[in-house]
């Protein structure tokens, strides 16, 4: 064996220390740097677990919160309809309300009017009954070119306007 060892170049001397010397390197290595290189790549797999982890519940919260501001939104906007019809349902109810009290007054005002109307008519009548009074007692003394006493005048007046009336021109007034 010794004679292929030569033949292939390896000094068995040599052969020996380099594997003390792999072994001592191997040892030294495991001992000082693997085990550092090894927990440092633990720590960094489990951070980079963690980030997994936080960002998956990132994602929950911000589909959470994306939901909560959709029904938050659903119901701003439900709120703002409600009012919105609120708004037009009471509108309806004030114009309604000014229309009727618009009509009452308009109805006081036209009854106002015929109370008036009816009341000058009164007026007009009662005048023109002084009136065709005081024309009677005229035509009747220039026909007796006298005087007529007051009873006279009263007796003479009441039976013009008892024929006046007969005859409808009294109505017609």
């Amino acid at each position: 064996m010794q004679e292929l060892l030569q033949n292939l170049g390896i000094d068995w001397k040599i052969l020996i220390a380099q594997t003390i010397n792999f072994v001592l390197i191997l040892w030294l290595l495991n001992r000082f740097v693997f085990k550092k290189i090894v927990k440092h790549l633990d720590e960094r797999k489990n951070k980079i677990e963690q980030g997994l982890v936080l960002t998956e519940k990132a994602k929950r919260e911000i589909e959470q919160i994306s939901e909560a501001r959709q029904r938050e939104i659903k119901k701003a906007r439900e709120e703002a309809e409600k009012i919105l019809n609120d708004a037009r349902s009471s509108s309806v109810e004030k114009e309604k309300a000014a229309m009727s009290l618009a009509r009452l007054e308009a109805e006081k005002v036209i009854g106002k009017a015929k109370m008036e109307a009816v009341q000058e008519k009164k007026d007009a009548v009662l005048e023109a009954k002084s009136e065709i009074k005081k024309l009677a007692l005229m035509v009747a003394e220039k026909m007796l070119h006298r005087s007529v006493k007051e009873e006279d005048q009263e007796n003479a007046a009441r039976e013009i306007l008892e024929n006046l009336e007969k005859t409808d021109y009294a109505k017609q007034v």
